[in-house]
């Protein structure tokens, strides 16, 4: 069967098995649905630049087409009909509406050595006529969710439910079928005569599209969750919250309600707020707790985190004037984070545009982790940090939130964080040293010329992203774990299990020792070897592993300028910043100290020492152990 995607590009090195699949048009976001079809295929929905495409990986194949020579059927399987050109009955003249029934085979594709992935079952185009900025889908815990407030949720299972960002001003919330459609509904004659009636809204393909109103400049991102009512009985009780962002006045970001089995094509925002500084990300909490399922986390321009509750009203206060004026619904804002500050001048103003005299650090991006009790922010220095809300941690203390993990006022501690080494370009960018002209002497004309012809890395800006999957935990109490992977400007860092680095650390801050003599698996992991054919990294997204193996417990997917990358990590080597280097450096020493008794080096012995160095993949091994 021919799909729209070209055969991936295979490229195979010591650490990890690469997919490189080359696009015809320029990439700007992908998600992972977190349902499989109805074949057991994965979703992949990635925005480009006039619409949406929806890929089906693996899962079973559609049977090939078998023709029956009892009755001639049509290709949507409704049996032909012999129509009299005397009939006067228009009707009978009219073809039959087209009932897409799609078959698969009864097995999965052989593996295949040679071609070691997953194939491409089936894609979709929704052609919008727009660019896709951002894309949202519903959480996993909800969507899987078997608690009795979730039940009533059992229909939308069966539908791919995602919240579009438009570069029309529009956000659009697409409902479409969780199976594939066949090979034979794309190749339908009607879409030859009319292509248009392949286009997103029209129905062709099952979809039903909202457009949601309100926005005056582009929205730059998006988050969605579900809402029931309070029976929680029907389906059509069962609402979806979209929440989106804009750069408009300082900022603003608008709440819309759509009701699943509702007609409605255009909606309105139930709630509007204005916001201190423009977003860099919104999230919705994915607990399926009625108290936390209401709480959007906003991390914002000036270096700030802050926890917004749409359900929690502010109650108005009614004037003697106008008793009866209508008034706004406003939720309540129940918390802000702040990370530290800038260490220098130049670091600030690398965002001069991002209310840089803040001094702020830069918050790049924020995400819910440990079932929505805690937050994990990335920052523009190479920090990250997770800040324990609820006390999920072993580091949680108690205070006037109950069990929280949560310290200070302007500066909110961490209760775990971490460094990520951005490498030589990045440290270039951030460097505290002035650059010196080659040209003598300077003058106001060479200055201009310089200036002209030269770039200036200290207004560049450090572009980053956090992607969290939630796993299962190997603990006996089956609570859930987090998988999570930075990028940061051409680094890319994984930590496999969060609870077992947070874990590590806090038995280091106890007994001192070094956290990669803690518990196995609680370290920071570098991704080598990432190509992207020379294109910039514009986003990354988790997925389950197609088949297990050893090495991290999901696949990657990295997205460049015009092609997205799966990345199916082995055994990767761990990422050593300057205070693990130290540690190799100590072990080194010590052994050889052992080896030679304390004697006096001469040059066998700094020969065998270099041999020593140059086989640094047994230190990183005893390490790791």
């Amino acid at each position: 069967m021919v799909v729209d995607l070209p055969k991936p590009r295979l490229s195979r090195n010591s650490q990890n098995l690469q997919l490189s699949y080359e696009l015809p048009h320029r990439i700007h976001v992908a998600k992972r649905y977190p349902l499989s079809s109805k074949n057991g295929s994965d979703i992949i929905i990635y925005g480009h630049d006039t619409g949406v495409r929806i890929v089906w990986r693996g899962g079973r194949p559609f049977k090939s087409p078998q023709r029956s020579t009892e009755t001639k059927k049509r290709p949507n399987g409704a049996e032909s009909k012999v129509i009299s050109l005397d009939d006067d009955d228009e009707d009978m003249m009219e073809a039959p509406a087209f009932v897409d029934k799609p078959e698969f085979e009864a097995d999965e594709e052989e593996y295949d050595p040679s071609q070691p992935y997953p194939r491409i079952t089936q894609t979709l185009d929704l052609y919008f006529g727009a660019q896709i900025l951002d894309i949202a889908v519903l959480p996993s815990s909800i969507l899987k969710s078997e608690e009795s407030p979730w039940k009533a949720f059992a229909q939308v299972r069966k539908s791919i439910v995602f919240a579009a960002a438009c570069a029309d001003n529009l956000v659009r919330l697409v409902t479409l079928p969780l199976t594939p459609p066949s090979p034979e509904s794309k190749a339908r004659n009607e879409f030859r005569s009319d292509f248009t009636l392949a286009h997103a809204g029209r129905g062709s393909w099952g979809e039903v599209v909202v457009n949601l109103l309100g926005h005056h400049k582009t929205p730059g991102g998006v988050s969605i969750t579900a809402e029931l009512a309070d029976d929680g009985s029907t389906t059509e009780s069962v609402s979806v919250i979209v929440a989106s962002h804009s750069k408009e006045v300082k900022g603003s970001m608008l709440l819309h309600r759509v009701v699943i089995a509702s007609s409605q094509s255009a909606i309105e925002p139930f709630q509007r707020i204005l916001l201190a500084a423009s977003a860099k990300a919104i999230a919705f909490n994915p607990s399926t707790s009625n108290q936390r399922c209401s709480h959007l986390l906003v991390a914002d321009s000036s270096g700030a985190c802050r926890i917004y509750d749409y359900k929690l009203l502010v109650t108005p206060l009614s004037t003697e004037d106008e008793p009866n004026a209508f008034v706004a619904e406003q939720g309540t804002w129940l918390l802000s984070l702040y990370p530290g500050f800038q260490n220098s001048k130049n670091q600030s103003m690398q965002h001069k545009n991002s209310y840089a005299s803040y001094d702020r650090k830069l918050i790049l991006d924020a995400q819910w982790v440990a079932e929505g009790k805690s937050i994990i922010a990335l920052l523009g220095d190479g920090k990250w940090g997770v800040w324990d809300v609820e006390g999920a941690g072993p580091t949680a203390s108690s205070s006037f939130l109950g069990g929280s993990g949560v310290t200070g006022g302007s500066l909110s501690t961490f209760a775990v964080s971490g460094n990520i080494d951005l490498g030589a370009k990045l440290r270039a960018v951030t460097s505290d040293q002035p650059s010196t002209s080659k040209f003598a002497p300077m003058t106001p004309a060479t200055r201009k010329s310089t200036d002209m012809f030269s770039a200036k890395p200290s207004n560049l800006p450090v572009r980053g992203q956090i992607s969290v999957y939630e796993t299962s935990s190997s603990s006996v109490n089956n609570t859930s774990d987090d998988s999570i992977v930075f990028w940061i400007g051409d680094a890319f860092i994984t930590v496999p299990s969060l609870s077992k680095y947070w874990n590590a650390n806090a038995q280091k801050s106890r007994t001192g020792d070094s956290m990669f003599n803690g518990a196995k698996g609680g370290r920071m992991v570098l991704l080598e070897n990432i190509d992207l054919q020379g294109e910039r990294c514009s986003g990354i997204e988790q997925m389950p592993k197609s088949r297990p193996s050893s090495g991290l417990p999901t696949e990657l997917i990295v997205l460049g300028e015009h092609r997205f990358t799966i990345i199916s990590a082995g055994k990767p080597a761990p990422a050593f910043a300057s205070s693990i280097a130290s540690t190799r450096l100590a072990f080194a020493e010590k052994s050889y100290a052992n080896d030679i008794s304390m004697r006096e080096l001469n040059v066998d012995d700094i020969d065998r020492a270099l041999s020593r160095m140059g086989h640094g993949h047994t230190t990183k091994r005893k390490l790791i152990e």
